[in-house]
């Protein structure tokens, strides 16, 4: 059985409460107050350490929780005020966690376990458009191309991952926080009494991806490396990106990615960001992308602000057949028995996660994608599904999945029984303990809450 979540902001776990955007450093500003809308000019509502959360950063969080479904009380009102300055508090202890785990040298990101929950994540997005045309348009309605979406996406995954490494590490230097019986079952009464537990599945996934041939890998690199001549010859970064670049995302900016973060961006891509210098184009530097030149144009701490040129190999129907045809030996070795982790091991790609929890049956296709429900319709544990195609899940061209089911789980009413009971009370323990974490963190840090 899953773990119960508690269902209002105040009850969150400051584990996973609150991923909001990435707050950004900036000068200290007056306090002041502002119309609860985010079209208005911004102000400064907390600053926490070196970072700045806005007030418009706040207004989203709320914003979202209430589109989710979440009563909220109306604008202008002493209730909305509460619940605001209530987030806002719930953000600052996020960003002091997450400032204290980024001081931990113990405590880092995988680049490739990040990879695969961010595409998870922003599959799960892209899930309720019709095509991908319909998603990039929603995206630069909001103001954002697809480059920084994930950017926004990843930091936000990243963030959520160190401070749950911080709290995990320093799990046993923090007293217990007992909590009575009553407490237990105040809190499964509000909160879970009545709901049911939804038939659910959970299964791990070895994708295929179709690959270019030698020769196209050959000829996009000549193409990339006749764009840096060209740089390095006086032509413009920016008219040369605008020229050459296979990225929809950055090409008609010059090429431009905006400030990025350790964590955000593909492996290879990233080393070579970090090794160069200021002002210097590199490359080109192969990645599942294909050829990157790339520029450094500024540093600012952990940061760096990036343009760069993707040159992507020509793929077409021969290279698609080639991974449908790997996919179907890889199923076949599934089912003649060999452990489907090895196969995984050897085949599987990095972007995507490999093993999926328990999900609701009936939010497969909007999680992940539609084919995904209609091949995991009926699943029996143990069961190899697929090869099946998948559109659009990693790029333009189509991926072949094939599963193994590794439970599924039957809806039933959620019961107060001794597991229940145990898990709520865990739950509260745990929380307990971090709150009064938090409180002593924010001792050491310095905090400014403005709101």
């Amino acid at each position: 059985m899953r773990p119960v979540r508690a269902a209002v902001p105040g009850l969150l776990s400051l584990v996973a409460a609150l991923a909001a955007p990435p707050a950004r450093a900036v000068a200290q500003e007056p306090a002041g107050t502002l119309p609860d809308t985010v079209e208005l000019v911004d102000r400064v509502a907390a600053i926490v350490g070196d970072t700045a959360i806005l007030r418009s950063e706040v207004v989203e969080e709320l914003l979202k929780w209430e589109a989710e479904g979440n009563e909220v009380p109306p604008k202008g009102t002493a209730g909305r005020d509460s619940v605001m300055r209530r987030t806002l508090e719930l953000m600052v202890d996020r960003m002091v966690l997450l400032q204290k785990a980024e001081q931990m040298e113990d405590i880092s990101v995988d680049p490739n376990a990040l990879d695969g929950e961010t595409n998870a994540k922003i599959n799960e997005a892209r899930s309720n458009f019709r095509t991908a045309t319909e998603f990039t348009e929603a995206l630069a309605a909001s103001g954002r191309t697809m480059v920084q979406y994930r950017q926004e996406v990843r930091s936000n995954i990243r963030a959520q991952i160190l401070i749950q490494r911080f709290l995990q590490q320093t799990r046993e230097n923090r007293p217990p926080a007992p909590v009575t019986e009553d407490e237990v079952r105040a809190y499964f009464d509000e909160q879970v009494a009545g709901r049911t537990r939804p038939t659910s599945v959970a299964f791990e996934q070895i994708a295929i991806e179709p690959v270019p041939t030698e020769e196209a890998r050959q000829a996009a690199l000549e193409e990339a490396e006749q764009a840096l001549r060209e740089i390095r010859e006086g032509e413009d970064f920016e008219i040369v990106a605008r020229r050459y670049s296979d990225d929809p995302g950055s090409r008609d900016r010059g090429g431009d990615l905006g400030w990025v973060r350790r964590g955000m961006m593909v492996p290879p891509f990233e080393n070579a960001a970090w090794a160069a210098r200021t002002g210097t184009p590199i490359g080109p530097v192969w990645s599942r992308f294909g050829w990157h030149i790339i520029r450094v144009d500024n540093i600012r701490g952990g940061e760096r602000n990036l343009s760069h040129i993707l040159i992507t190999p020509e793929m077409g129907q021969a290279d698609i057949d080639r991974a449908r045809a790997k996919a179907q030996a890889i199923a076949d070795s599934a089912r003649a028995g060999t452990p489907f982790d090895q196969l995984a091991e050897r085949y599987g790609m990095e972007e995507l996660p490999f093993r999926i929890p328990l999900q609701p049956l009936d939010r497969i296709g909007e999680v992940f994608k539609p084919v995904y429900a209609e091949k995991l319709a009926d699943p029996v544990p143990g069961e190899i599904v697929g090869p099946f195609e998948v559109p659009e899940l990693l790029g333009p061209l189509p991926v072949f999945v094939v599963i193994h089911v590794s439970e599924f789980a039957r809806a039933g009413e959620i019961e107060f029984d001794d597991e229940v009971r145990q898990q709520i009370r865990e739950q509260l323990e745990t929380l307990n303990a971090e709150r009064r974490f938090v409180e002593e963190l924010r001792n050491e840090v310095y905090v400014d809450v403005r709101l």
